[in-house]
């Protein structure tokens, strides 16, 4: 599997991190994690065709998240090198379906797809076969619809958690994942309930006996921390804070 971040940041504008979203390539599928603003335009920098998405996982309804998912629809109807026929598989929270009727019901016939279906799963804990894939869907702490996403293929786990607070649920998405990417939103010294910081991040990979954490959705003062050494107190192996457009390898 290789996961490419597209965004690294928040919903709070930042020059070197646009807001949440990732390319999964598993196998012969290419997942597109979360679709915030900012997202489409940078897809090309990862050598990654947007028309070639099989499947979106979308984590929760926030803008930072969702906001290009019209966006990539828009794109798919005007782009007249696009003939997309293969149908678009999405797996989000509960409320997603509410939320693209909105989205039909305002754009109409300017984002409905031609030659191919949305195929939409709303979920809360839930499993989904998708050829040597797995992907596992886990609540998370933020909001009440809020998941997290693992994809399990051949011996791998990458475990993305999106938007949360620590709970237990998370340490079980994370359980003996190759690499997982967790939400680290502010230092330790600015603790907010529903989003986690370094320490937290740090104690769910550790009990999860994860191999490398990832700590992405930084909002910009948490840059001006030290990340890595504020985590290193809780976790013992391999810390990295998000690249855009750096390819990891699982």
């Amino acid at each position: 599997m290789k996961y490419t971040i597209i965004g690294s940041g928040s919903c709070v504008p930042n020059a070197d991190r646009n807001s949440s979203g990732a390319i999964l390539e598993a196998g012969d599928k290419i997942i597109l994690v979360d679709c915030g603003t900012g997202i489409l335009h940078n897809i090309p920098k990862t050598g990654y065709d947007y028309t070639s998405i099989d499947i979106i996982c979308i984590t929760h309804l926030h803008l930072d998240h969702i906001n290009d998912f019209g966006a990539l629809l828009f794109a798919y109807c005007n782009d007249p090198d696009c003939d997309r026929k293969k149908d678009l598989q999405v797996i989000g929270p509960i409320g997603f379906k509410n939320y693209y009727r909105g989205l039909k019901k305002l754009y109409g016939e300017s984002i409905k797809p031609k030659n191919y279906k949305i195929k939409i799963s709303e979920t809360e804990q839930s499993s989904f076969d998708i050829g040597k894939l797995k992907i596992k869907t886990f609540k998370t702490y933020h909001t009440e619809e809020s998941i997290g996403f693992r994809f399990e293929y051949e011996d791998r786990i990458l475990a993305v958690s999106g938007d949360t607070g620590y709970h237990e649920n998370i340490i079980e998405l994370c359980r003996g994942a190759s690499l997982a990417v967790l939400e680290c939103s502010f230092p330790d010294e600015l603790n907010f309930e529903y989003h986690l910081t370094p320490s937290t991040a740090g104690k769910i990979a550790e009990k999860a006996g994860v191999k490398r954490l990832i700590l992405t959705h930084l909002y910009p003062i948490a840059e001006k921390y030290p990340l890595i050494k504020q985590c290193k107190k809780c976790f013992s192996g391999e810390i990295e804070v998000a690249i855009n457009f750096e390819k990891y390898i699982i």
